[in-house]
């Protein structure tokens, strides 16, 4: 029985162990002072209310600072990114402006060009309107020769009118051709006259007498020179003006004719309408009827105002055709054309009725007025004569001017080509354009404006071919 105390005490040694590991499985003193053990050997210490609050503000002003450095960053990318934008725009406008400012100085350019062009183009239509006005033909002998056809109903006879106002200007143009030739004779004798004071001045013994034979000379070569030169640019004008007017006047006369023959016609078709239709009512009926042809549908021609850049002719042919092809009766034809016409050109026609006592009627002023009558008078207001004329002269000082590139030169000289009556030459053309074209394409095209079988429009897309 003495020996269960010991036994006891040795069982309870034995599980005080066990007891206080269950009791304390962080243990003693851990427990006591809250604390815990890591895996690594650390050690923690449970938070605080006060060490939570401190932790907390910590981590909110770590949080605002972040905010605010990102803020920051993202602040500076943006005024980086807009330095780049206002730098590519400043680069832009300084682009911009010095494009403007080489075209500003190319347009000064071309206007300085222009303006010596158009002064030498007034001065040369100057010239040339004074002598062609001395070889034009005067609207009075027209009117007379016009008034002899209306009044000659024989035709072989009014033929033979013609053929002899053929024959005059025929004459006209020889005497010219001849008159050239005489000039041309003087001036060689003259040059030959010069050519033997030579002798007569080493024949001189005194310096003062040599001196006044030079100046005797110098004269003459000068006189010779001015004459040749203005008899030869007057030539080319005398006749194209020659040529102009002919065919000007050849062409109201076959409009007058063919005019008064068309009225004939409609009146003899009037005339014998009753009896025509007599006669379909007095032949039997057909099986079949042949459709009836409707009028073709065209365009109303465009207003007609009399400015310097419409073109009379074309609008005559647009309302010539437009008659036609509407089959409208001769008596309508000047009220269509009335009807095109606008601003100035129409306070001109209404002058005319009242001229011809119509009491501004234009239907009256229509049956009693021929429509060739009326645009005879209308491109004796209006139409620019010297149309051709100032082309010409365009084509022949177009080498004045500095072109930078073949193709503006050719488009300057395809517009100015299509003009009727220029009376510029094929080989002048090719002269002409070769001269005109930049200096570093000439030499590459010089056999070529030299072959005699060379065309101004094979040459010019050769040469604006090989440019591009």
């Amino acid at each position: 029985m003495d020996e269960y105390p010991m036994y006891g005490l040795i069982v309870g040694f034995s599980l005080w162990g066990t007891l206080w590991r269950l009791l304390f499985p962080l243990g003693f003193w851990n427990t006591m002072t809250y604390r815990v053990e890591m895996r690594g050997g650390a050690s923690t210490t449970p938070y605080t209310p006060e060490q939570e609050e401190e932790e907390e503000a910590a981590r909110i002003l770590a949080e605002h600072k972040a905010r605010k450095e990102k803020k920051e960053v993202v602040k500076q990318a943006k005024k980086l990114a807009l330095l780049q934008e206002q730098a590519a725009k400043k680069k832009k406008l300084e682009e911009e402006l010095e494009r403007l400012k080489e075209e500003e100085e190319k347009l000064k350019a071309e206007e300085k060009e222009e303006e010596e062009e158009k002064k030498v183009e007034e001065e040369v239509a100057l010239i040339r309107r004074k002598e062609a006005a001395m070889l034009y033909v005067p609207r009075e002998k027209q009117e007379a020769v016009i008034r002899e056809l209306e009044a000659e109903e024989d035709p072989l006879k009014r033929q033979t009118i013609e053929e002899e106002k053929k024959l005059e200007w025929k004459l006209r143009l020889t005497k010219e051709r001849k008159k050239r030739m005489e000039a041309a004779s003087k001036v060689a004798k003259e040059l030959e006259e010069v050519k033997q004071q030579r002798v007569q001045i080493e024949a001189q013994a005194d310096l003062q007498g040599k001196m006044e034979v030079m100046a005797r000379n110098i004269e003459r070569l000068v006189q010779a020179l001015e004459q040749q030169y203005q008899f030869g640019r007057s030539q080319d004008i005398a006749l194209r003006s020659i040529r102009l007017g002919f065919r000007e006047f050849a062409r109201e006369m076959i409009l007058h004719v063919g005019s008064e023959v068309q009225a004939r016609l409609e009146g003899t078709k009037r005339f014998c309408t009753g009896a025509i239709e007599g006669a379909k009512l007095a032949a039997p009926r057909e099986e079949e009827v042949r459709p009836r042809r409707e009028p073709v549908k065209v365009k109303f021609p465009d207003s007609y105002c009399g400015k310097e850049e419409e073109n009379f002719d074309n609008w005559e042919a647009n309302v010539n055709s437009y008659v036609h092809l509407q089959t409208i009766s001769p008596d309508e034809h000047v009220l269509i054309a009335f009807h095109a016409l606008k601003d100035e050109t129409a306070s001109f026609a209404i002058s005319l009725c009242r001229a011809a006592k119509c009491d501004n009627d234009m239907v009256a002023y229509s049956t009693i007025t021929p429509l060739s009558e009326f645009f005879k008078l209308l491109r004796e207001r209006f139409a620019d004569v010297t149309r051709s004329l100032r082309a010409s002269d365009k084509l022949q000082t177009i080498h004045f001017r500095q072109w930078r590139s073949a193709m503006a030169l050719k488009g300057v000289m395809d517009e100015l080509d299509v003009v009727p009556e220029h009376g510029v030459t094929e080989t002048q053309l090719v002269n002409l354009f070769y001269r005109a074209i930049p200096k570093p394409l000439r030499g590459h095209f010089f056999e070529k404006s030299r072959e005699s079988t060379m065309t101004y429009d094979t040459l010019s897309r050769e040469v604006v071919a090989y440019e591009a």
